[in-house]
């Protein structure tokens, strides 16, 4: 028993750390790789494809230390671990995110995660975008928005010490490019003014539809639209088990958010939805998706290169609304839909058509250009304007 003993003490540390290595390392050959994970809703890196090319140029060795990254095994338990640790630490965000008060999950962005040369480019070409469109529909008729993170709105959910980059810098460049600094709708201000109420997920980065309805009415003043009120719209919940992205970069547990469904009580006409210039209507709210992890893609079935929203009611004189959107397009659609005879959500890291061409084609009367702002801001599609 005392050999054993000395045995464990002289070289049971080192075997220890030999069986954790080579536990791990026949993990990673023997354990298939993972193509999406539903945890963080992306897809991670596969084996990278080895060249003399790609060695050279760094891009191999960038692409397998993700790949080693995304693949490796218990990554999820890892990450939470990992949080934990850094909040025992005294850390106030962890792998970019703030742990809140209240629950709330917020994304860390600093000035350098914003202002770079891609936002430059992008605010550049909206902002011709919109001249442009504006001389050919009327200014009246075309607007810009850009929409801030909870970061900049919930400031008094982030911890003692946060200082998340200013946002509204953002809207301040676009407004100073731009001869009609009427055509940006400043939805900062109207989002303020409701910080009280859950306007944004805790969990996820998404507003909700209650922040999007606030976005949507100012949106609609902005252009002469009487916006619905809350009271106009039958609001149901349709899961309470909602965990969103923000949640999955730091796999913490936390209480669920709560997603909901707006319908009008005064019913203006059917609303039928198609996606990608398909011939067979599909579904504002997709009831499916609420069995999966990525439970956003309730709202217009997530993300598609174009939808087609038509209304029957025929109230709208003839106006047909084009959105050029990311995701917060998706919460906002069902209200704007009210309002136009038709409405073309165009997301351009999916359309590869020619957008002006399309817009005309279609007799287009309306225009908006919505974005979250650090979305807009590192977005590599925005040139298709």
């Amino acid at each position: 028993m005392k050999r054993l003993f000395q045995l464990w003490k002289k070289y049971g540390i080192s075997c220890l750390v030999l069986v954790i290595l080579f536990g791990w390392a026949s993990a990673e050959i023997l354990l298939p790789d993972q193509a999406f994970s539903q945890t963080e809703n992306r897809y991670l890196q596969r084996l990278p494809e080895f060249s003399l090319k790609a060695l050279l140029d760094g891009s191999y060795g960038k692409k397998y230390e993700a790949y080693l990254s995304d693949q490796f095994p218990v990554r999820d338990q890892l990450v939470a671990l990992k949080t934990e640790a850094e909040l025992i630490q005294g850390k106030e965000d962890v792998n970019g995110v703030y742990i809140g008060k209240d629950g709330y999950l917020m994304e860390r962005f600093e000035r350098e995660d914003i202002e770079t040369e891609q936002m430059e480019q992008n605010l550049k070409d909206l902002a011709g975008f919109l001249e442009e469109e504006g001389e050919r529909l009327g200014k009246d008729r075309v607007r810009g928005m850009l929409v801030p993170s909870a970061s900049q709105i919930l400031k008094e959910k982030l911890p003692f010490l946060a200082a998340p980059y200013d946002q509204g810098l953002v809207m301040g460049k676009l407004r100073g490019l731009l001869e009609s600094p009427e055509q940006l709708v400043d939805p900062e201000t109207v989002l303020n003014e409701h910080r009280e109420e859950e306007i944004y997920y805790k969990t996820d980065h998404h507003w909700t539809m209650l922040g999007a309805y606030y976005g949507y009415r100012a949106w609609a003043e902005s252009i002469g639209l009487e916006p619905y009120e809350i009271c106009d719209f039958d609001r149901k919940t349709v899961t309470e088990e909602f965990f969103g992205t923000v949640q999955a970069k730091v796999n913490r547990k936390t209480e669920p958010d709560t997603m909901e469904r707006w319908s009008l009580k005064k019913e203006e006409g059917e609303l039928q939805v198609f996606y990608d210039e398909s011939e067979e209507a599909g579904e504002m709210y997709t009831q499916a998706a609420l069995e999966g992890r990525d439970k956003y893609r309730f709202y217009l079935d997530g993300n598609h290169a174009l939808t087609e929203i038509r209304n029957s009611s025929g109230e709208s004189q003839g106006r047909k609304l084009g959105v050029v959107k990311d995701s917060y397009g998706n919460s906002f659609a069902p209200f704007a839909a009210c309002h136009f005879d038709m409405v073309f959500l165009i997301d351009l890291r999916y359309f590869n058509g020619n957008i002006r061409e399309f817009l005309k084609e279609q007799g287009v009367t309306d225009l908006l250009v919505l974005y979250r702002i650090p979305g807009f801001a590192a977005e590599e599609t925005i040139w298709k304007l």
